[in-house]
């Protein structure tokens, strides 16, 4: 399974406490809150809230589940390692790091340095090349899946700039509610750099961030704290869990002047309704078919959107979509082959395009694609692919 790694650092500043009384007798979970105990477990309990089966004890469970990646023995954190970021901490900061990757071997990067006077100039930055702002989610990391696989296929390309965003430190299991809190103090200090790199040499203009989960909404979010308007978010299953409404706290269609959004999980881990300019539904945009033997078919259809967009940045390979209606059909929906549309239920009339890096930036609507193999899944000798996207 691609998932984050396991490192940690002690705990600091926490928000203010809240607390629950459960009626464990309930066959809903029933939350009410009180004055006292910690935030943490105010939090926990809403990630669960809305399970209404087998009561307490099973909430239990997919919380632990769900806090842990499905496989607590994994890490070695506790909820007391949790790292709680208030807005006004420093920038540049230990613990939100940018790597640059640009020749097209992975070992080759610069750690930036957000004080040096002609940073980019003294890497070996290209500027022919169109840049990538790459921000992992919950449990991430510069060298953890599943965003190692998204930053090899750029990287291995050769085509690109990749500026990974490491705060995998603001965002380890079980630390989710952690993780959630932090996206905006993140994304400030995400802001700052990215407007330092610009004063560098940088064009907004040829550059894009794409998320991946709490990662989306960080390149969301950080565009409110941005000076000039983002040209593109590619944002892969934006998170869903304890993701606060309002468009100051959350990936918008007002975030950049295109906003993909590709759809592997909806309404579980992922996002449920349309987000962007044009939002992709994969196979329904809600479980993936070649996840049906998974210990966790939810985390394993949330963490493949990774695997769609790699596949996407070599030509050729990428999916082809067609319109369909504004919300992720529940149907498996037949293949795309032109122009099509009636008579099948959750389509709509219009031309296929394809999804990922290559989405027209004036695309707009709902489309749908149908591909019930592994993306990215390498099925012959010398084709591009990663066979951690095999399963």
């Amino acid at each position: 399974m691609l998932m984050g790694g396991s490192k940690h650092r002690p705990p600091t500043d926490r928000p203010p406490s809240t607390s629950v009384t459960v009626d464990q007798s309930a066959r809903c979970l029933r939350v009410q809150l009180t004055d006292h105990a910690t935030n943490y477990w105010y939090a926990k309990l809403e990630l669960v809230a809305s399970t209404c089966r087998g009561g307490y004890a099973q909430a239990q469970h997919l919380l632990t589940q769900a806090l842990y990646l499905g496989d607590p023995s994994m890490f070695n954190t506790t909820k007391e390692d949790c790292i709680w970021k208030r807005s006004e901490d420093r920038c540049p900061d230990p613990d939100i790091k940018t790597i640059l990757y640009t020749s097209g071997i992975v070992k080759d990067k610069f750690l930036f340095n957000m004080n040096h006077p002609d940073w980019l100039n003294d890497t070996e930055w290209d500027r022919s090349k169109e840049n990538i702002i790459l921000v992992h989610g919950y449990a991430g990391g510069d060298d953890t899946l599943p965003i190692a696989v998204l930053r090899d296929a750029y990287v291995n390309h050769g085509g690109y700039n990749v500026f990974l965003i490491d705060w995998g430190a603001l965002g380890q299991p079980p630390c989710y509610v952690a993780a959630v809190y932090n996206i905006r103090p993140i994304a400030s200090c995400l802001a700052k750099m990215f407007m330092k790199l610009r004063t560098l040499g940088l064009p907004a203009e040829k550059t894009t961030c794409v998320g991946h989960s709490l990662g989306a909404h960080i390149c969301g979010i950080m565009a409110n704290y941005l000076n000039f308007r983002l040209e593109r978010i590619i944002a892969l299953d934006p998170a869903r869990p304890l993701v606060k409404p309002g468009n100051l706290n959350r990936l918008d269609i007002g975030d950049a002047k295109s906003v993909q959004v590709i759809h592997t999980n909806a309404g579980h881990y992922g996002e449920g309704g349309r987000v962007g300019h044009i939002d992709f539904c994969i196979n329904g945009g809600r479980r993936q078919p070649y996840c049906g033997n998974s210990t966790n078919i939810n985390l394993c259809s949330h963490i493949w959107a990774i695997c769609y967009l790699a596949q996407s940045v070599y030509d050729g390979m990428e999916p082809m979509a067609e319109p369909c209606h504004r919300r992720c059909p529940t149907n498996v929906l037949l293949p795309p082959s032109g122009r099509h549309g009636r008579g099948r239920f959750g389509y709509a009339i219009g031309y296929a395009i394809p999804m990922g890096q290559k989405t027209p930036t004036s695309a707009f609507g709902s489309y749908c694609v149908k591909d019930t193999n592994p993306p990215f899944c390498p099925t012959n000798p010398g084709m591009p692919g990663d066979k951690r996207c095999c399963i």
